[in-house]
């Protein structure tokens, strides 16, 4: 990129930024590896970017879509920087090399593109969608995409001259010049399609039965009793604070005498009867063997027999 041209760009940019609202919203990002330098504000779906902040897409294409309506894609690894008027019906949009297209409407208002070597005009009213492409030689294509009505106007931003694209045209510019323009525009100019997802459609033969749809047994519907309506009646509670003195004289004053005793009288029952005790046979008991009793005449008799033996 030439210095020259980029200290053009920065002037152009620079009265343009001072006069705008600073706190003006532009739009709203939607990108999953974009980058952004300057002040934003985080929402629900996506990023919400102040005037004069930078957007740097990723290795996909980021959607900006404006708060005014309609949306600018930012095709990969390009940087723009968006700058809104006071009114926020105007817009600047100043990108680096890299590609960008825009899809939306204007009314009777003017929006201007910002490239390294030159200045596109978007006057309306129109629809306006086309696509930008821009390198580090200086070169510019642009080309008209599908819907757009509108012409671009062309200058360069180290001459005088200006060029009018028509609404179905496309044009390559060279070196920073509109002198010889041709129509080869590059096939990259724009970002990439969307991958779009394809259905496979599964066949399934002929000759295979269909698997029987079984029905579930439907279950019984049992009428629920109706439930008896509940009336509940507020009783007020009424509490008088009064001194804890006075309550304790009154409760103990309300104390009554009495000779009953404290726990009424227990009540006794008599023991189970025990069970009855089988009879038990005892075995006869043994004879005593009688046995001679020695008696007195016997002792003497046998004192006696003993002397005269």
């Amino acid at each position: 990129m030439k210095l020259s041209s980029w200290i053009v760009f920065i002037a152009v940019l620079g009265p343009a930024s001072v006069s705008s609202a600073q706190n003006a919203i532009v739009g709203e990002l939607f990108a999953a590896d974009a980058s952004v330098r300057g002040s934003v504000l985080l929402a629900g779906t996506g990023t919400k970017i102040i005037s004069g902040s930078s957007v740097t897409a990723g290795d996909a294409a980021a959607v900006f879509r404006l708060s005014r309506g309609g949306e600018v894609r930012i095709c990969p690894t390009t940087s723009i920087t968006l700058t809104s008027s006071k009114t926020g019906r105007e817009l600047m949009i100043g990108m680096s090399t890299g590609s960008l297209e825009a899809h939306y409407n204007l009314g009777m208002t003017a929006d201007t593109i910002v490239t390294p070597d030159f200045r596109i005009m978007l006057a309306g009213p129109g629809t306006f969608s086309f696509a930008i492409k821009a390198d580090e030689h200086g070169n510019a294509a642009i080309k008209a995409l599908s819907g757009n009505t509108a012409s671009l106007i062309v200058s360069e931003l180290n001459g005088d001259s200006t060029y009018q694209v028509k609404p179905n045209e496309e044009v390559l510019f060279h070196d920073g010049k509109l002198a010889n323009p041709d129509h080869a525009v590059p096939p990259d100019c724009g970002c990439p399609p969307l991958p779009q997802i394809e259905r496979a459609a599964v066949e399934v033969p002929k000759d295979v039965a269909k698997p029987a749809v079984q029905k579930q047994p439907s279950l019984p519907v049992v009428p629920l009793r109706p439930v008896p309506e509940q009336h509940l009646e507020q009783v007020p509670l009424v509490y008088q604070a009064g001194p804890v003195a006075d309550e304790v004289v009154a409760g103990v004053a309300r104390l009554r005498l009495t000779a009953r005793p404290m726990m009424p009288n227990p009540i006794v029952l008599a023991p189970p009867p025990p069970p009855e005790k089988a009879a038990v046979v005892k075995p006869p008991e043994p004879e005593k063997k009688k046995t001679a009793k020695h008696g007195l005449f016997r002792k003497v008799g046998a004192f006696f027999a003993a002397i005269f033996h």
